[in-house]
């Protein structure tokens, strides 16, 4: 079969569809794959390193820009669709699944037009604007939270869970009980507030000094900051701008202060970790906040809302958590019960099945 995968931008839009390709292959080695994502992504770096194809779309973002953007966005729109229209036909693709975000909309409307299936993800608890509109005409949706199925059509929507790489399927170990690790990750771009909230938090943490450590992903902004500020505070920390084995950063950490994108919070359900959640305020609609309250509600995670203060709650959070480990357990049992290790396996059988329908209807009407 071929497929394509259209979305990016982020890790959060690049990394479910990564799940849903290493699926495909998995199931066999013929299947052809091809993304569909911009130059400027992670997606350019990261699908090479995986051995996945990359095509780039020229189309721009529109919500939350300014209205000279905004205009810049629509007229981006007819280019994008005739581009898109010449990848699709050229893959010969049999189904279109987009991931989210205003890439994955150009490649949509040439399957609906091109009459081939299409699908789309939604990895939050509230969907995005491209996938608010262009659910209304694909073929199915997938959604990570149950919480977002009243916004799509019920026949058409399947609660599938968020898929999350196989590398990540390993059984992790207990981390060395000797030394506390907290793992910072502000997400694929890192994150400024997360990192000066660590940083501003690192004095009031001293009496910890001996018995904790750090792994921080800083992004590639501040990374040189963070890198000098453990050091003066005298803190052990592996700091980087970017970490290609998130999963062994995970491996060992007893503790993840991360922000609340659900990729994110997918990871963390599989590897079991206990986590300190800070949404990002500006996520569109506030997905954020509502998927960290999904986890902080059922005892996997404690969040800290960014109109806080964050390096006060922050420090008096690790600390208190540093200090009972049982806590620290309690919240990696809490975490590894809304794991949802079948979701792209459930995903990559229903396309299947729709490639299958609408093949019997091509051959129907032929």
């Amino acid at each position: 079969m071929n497929i394509i995968l259209s979305g990016g931008g982020t890790g959060g839009h690049l990394f479910p569809g990564i799940a849903i390709a290493q699926e495909f292959k998995r199931r066999g080695t013929d299947h052809n794959i091809l993304f569909i994502g911009s130059k400027h992504g992670i997606e350019a770096r990261v699908l090479p390193q995986k051995g996945f194809q990359l095509e780039t779309t020229v189309i721009k973002g529109f919500q939350g820009k300014g209205i000279q953007k905004k205009i810049r966005s629509l007229i981006s729109i007819p280019y994008a669709l005739a581009q898109a229209m010449i990848t699709v036909k050229k893959h010969k693709a049999d189904i279109i699944i987009g991931m989210g975000g205003y890439i994955s909309f150009p490649a949509l409307i040439a399957g609906k037009a091109m009459r081939i299936p299409t699908a789309i993800h939604e990895q939050n608890s509230f969907p995005g604007l491209s996938n608010r509109i262009i659910g209304r005409c694909a073929d199915r949706v997938f959604v990570s939270f149950e919480e977002s199925s009243r916004h799509f059509q019920k026949d058409k929507t399947i609660y599938s869970g968020m898929p999350v790489r196989r590398e990540f399927f390993s059984n992790l170990t207990v981390p060395d009980q000797n030394t506390f690790c907290v793992f910072v990750c502000g997400g694929s771009q890192g994150a400024r507030q997360i990192n000066r909230a660590v940083a501003e938090a690192l004095p009031r943490l001293t009496g910890l000094k001996e018995r904790i450590r750090f792994i921080h992903q800083t992004g590639p902004a501040d990374c040189d900051d963070l890198k000098q500020c453990y050091r003066e505070h005298g803190f052990e920390a592996t700091v980087a701008p970017f970490f290609d084995d998130m999963l062994e950063c995970y491996r060992q950490s007893h503790l993840v202060v991360a922000r609340s994108g659900a990729a994110t919070l997918a990871e963390l359900a599989l590897c079991a970790r206990a986590s300190i959640l800070i949404p990002f305020p500006y996520a569109a609609n506030n997905h954020q906040e509502k998927n960290a309250r999904v986890f902080s509600e059922r005892g996997a995670a404690h969040m800290i809302l960014s109109e806080d203060i964050p390096s006060e709650p922050l420090a008096h959070c690790i600390i208190a958590l540093e200090k009972n480990r049982e806590k620290i357990a309690i919240m990696q049992k809490k975490a590894a019960a809304l794991a949802q290790p079948q979701a792209a396996a459930t995903i990559v059988d229903e396309c299947c099945r729709l490639i299958a329908i609408t093949g019997k209807r091509r051959s129907h009407v032929h």
